[in-house]
């Protein structure tokens, strides 16, 4: 089996999940209160990204554990309901050229492997549409059907999509030197090193750094 490991934000995604999702919140009219003060509560963690007080991945962290509270009170059910209306706006912002990689990638035989730090419920829909096989995203906790706030939804770094990855194909006999993973962030090298033909997709400065290094195939 070879796989092709597609990253979402900055990659599939031209964006980052969290502001797009931002903006649906207000398209759909859904309560302006709730979100400006899901926005207020991030902005502290935004200011110490800008002032390179934290990472990009650590600021991404801090602001999803924040922005999973927009989703307070709501079923699963409303949270998919959200995604569904959300995600026509959402996948005007795709990649061309990944889409492309991942049609290719389908016809070749590849098992198409969507991997992110975004909502699992979001990507199944992306998946569900694109023709992806397998999706290992955060899955957001649930009690008696409700959001649970307070519940285990840990974000995905850059080396939990190792872990997370290589626990899903344990069972299964992969060739890792076949298979390919496109990627944006230097969080991802370590993800990308397993693999024999890993692709930087508008790579940030340090993915573009050890890209180069490295002799990888960058694309836009």
């Amino acid at each position: 089996m070879k796989l092709a490991i597609f990253d979402f934000d900055g990659t599939l995604l031209t964006k980052d999940t969290l502001p797009c999702l931002g903006k649906e919140w207000i398209r759909q009219k859904r309560s302006l209160i709730r979100y400006a003060l899901v926005y207020l509560y991030i902005i502290p963690t935004l200011v110490w990204y800008k002032m390179r007080i934290i990472s990009r991945e650590k600021f991404k962290n801090l602001a999803f554990d924040r922005f999973n509270l927009i989703f307070k009170g709501m079923s699963r059910t409303q949270i998919n309901e959200f995604f569904q209306n959300a995600y026509p706006n959402i996948k005007e912002l795709f990649n061309i050229t990944v889409i492309n990689e991942i049609e290719m990638a389908r016809k070749q035989g590849f098992h198409c492997v969507l991997l992110s730090g975004a909502y699992a419920d979001l990507l199944r829909i992306v998946a569900m549409d694109l023709g992806l096989d397998t999706v290992i995203a955060a899955e957001l906790a649930f009690q008696n059907g409700v959001f649970d706030h307070n519940g285990d939804i840990p974000f995905i770094t850059g080396k939990k999509k190792v872990a997370l990855l290589q626990n899903t194909f344990a069972d299964k006999n992969v060739d890792w030197e076949g298979s390919k993973c496109f990627a944006d962030s230097m969080a991802d090298i370590e993800l990308m090193q397993l693999v024999g033909n890993p692709v930087a997709i508008n790579p940030d400065t340090g993915l573009l750094s050890h890209a180069l290094d490295n002799h990888w195939e960058i694309a836009g």
